[in-house]
């Protein structure tokens, strides 16, 4: 067996990204689940748009700040020490809004792990 233990802020930032993205499965080398330490300034977002995923559930843990999620049934406050949690087809866009004091720290895990099935919501359509 081979074990890792993963310093978030070891890892290469993740280029073309709203707010600073690290990949942790990809670090320690796990295929099964998808691990990733977002840090967003006040104004950035964490996914690239507001976007659900066919098969993937997603959860957030809010390390530090506060996580502001909005979905078609209105926006969510998600606090630090919290998790916000999305089935498969649930929209959703996590965020730190402009006016928000400082950084929000979350760690975002996904399951299964697919690479490109984000599939962007319009919710005027």
């Amino acid at each position: 067996m081979e074990y890792s233990v993963i310093d978030p802020d070891d890892g290469e930032p993740v280029e073309g990204r709203p707010c600073d993205l690290r990949r942790l499965s990809d670090a320690a080398d796990l295929e099964n689940v998808a691990i990733n330490r977002f840090r967003a300034d006040p104004g950035e977002q964490l996914p690239l748009a507001y976007h659900y995923h066919e098969q993937q559930e997603e959860a957030f843990v809010v390390l530090s700040g506060t996580l502001h999620v909005e979905t078609p049934e209105g926006e969510l406050e998600v606090p630090e020490g919290s998790m916000f949690a999305a089935p498969p087809e649930a929209p959703h866009r996590a965020y730190n809004p402009e006016d928000a004091e400082g950084s929000v720290e979350v760690i975002a895990i996904g399951a299964p792990p697919v690479s490109d099935d984000a599939i962007p919501y319009e919710p005027d359509e």
